[in-house]
């Protein structure tokens, strides 16, 4: 008898993971305003771009950020100096959508974009209420990345990581 996936639902494509940008991906850039000042120069969070890019042939990839002056051009540009633009299918900000995480109408757009169900979205981010309380309160998946402390805050659909190399883990214990 062959062997069966555990998880009835697990092609790449029927599942997305989906990341914040500035404080989770790339050092946060508050310094810098304008749609691309100086963020080529920011540095990635580190072991994120070798961790997303071991789970790169498992998942669709996407961005979800509360940028609002720049769109999907610079953003992708500045991930690409840190080797994991190409990684992204889709970038979704606050300029694109038209509306802020952690609001309804964002992941709204969001999902309606992805085409899959909720359940199936993991969001990765290190705001707990913008990232993951938004999330959760759309029906996705949540993981609070919190490198500042030992803090952990964990319930039904939520993980904590404090080190991008515990991820792959959190989402097998998410059921991915």
């Amino acid at each position: 008898m062959p062997d069966v996936p555990s998880h009835p639902s697990s092609s790449t494509h029927d599942k997305v993971l989906l990341f914040d940008w500035g404080g989770t991906l790339m050092r946060s850039m508050p310094r810098w305003q304008g749609t691309s000042a100086g963020w080529t120069r920011e540095e990635a969070i580190p072991h994120a771009p070798e961790t997303l890019h071991g789970l790169a042939a498992g998942w669709r990839m996407g961005l979800a950020s509360n940028a609002c002056e720049s769109d999907e051009d610079p953003i992708r540009a500045s991930l690409d100096t840190i080797g994991i633009g190409n990684l992204f299918e889709h970038i979704f900000t606050w300029r694109s959508v038209g509306s802020p995480k952690p609001w309804g109408p964002f992941w709204s757009h969001v999902l309606r974009n992805l085409k899959v169900a909720p359940a199936r979205v993991v969001m990765v981010g290190d705001d707990w209420m913008g990232d993951v309380w938004g999330a959760r309160q759309a029906g996705l998946c949540g993981v609070w990345f919190n490198p500042h402390s030992d803090e952990v805050r964990e319930r039904e659909g939520v993980r904590t990581i404090h080190d991008f190399r515990s991820l792959p883990d959190v989402l097998a214990d998410l059921g991915f």
